[in-house]
């Protein structure tokens, strides 16, 4: 991969992983219980279509419009403040990632007045 795409990537990376400790506490301290982290290997990501530098960054903004979209789905059904403050933060975020993606292909990074 070309400069600065694996540097950002680390940096989602990790913005991904405080999303989960955020979550994971928001929801441990409502009383439930977080859901336990998956394996790379068990997301079984299509690998083998993904050959070049636009592929994994065509993929991964897919993922982050995909994330934005749960988030916004779910948002509804919040009945905590809590729950729904950490949910609206991480799906700027996530919008965030979708439009630098986007960018980077050389694509319209805000492509639509509203996601869905």
């Amino acid at each position: 991969m070309k400069k600065p795409v694996p540097a950002t990537a680390v940096k989602f990376q990790g913005h991904h992983k405080a999303h989960a400790s955020v979550l994971a506490g928001t929801v441990s301290k409502l009383g439930g219980t977080p859901v336990m982290e998956k394996k790379v290997a068990e997301y079984n990501f299509p690998v083998s279509q993904l050959k070049t530098q636009a592929d994994v960054l065509r993929f991964a903004a897919g993922l982050e419009k995909g994330a934005a979209s749960a988030y916004l789905g779910v948002m509804p059904s919040f009945y905590t403040r809590d729950l729904a403050k950490a949910a609206a933060s991480i799906l700027g975020d996530e919008t965030m990632h979708w439009a630098v993606l986007l960018s980077v292909l050389g694509e319209d990074p805000v492509p639509v007045a509203f996601i869905s």
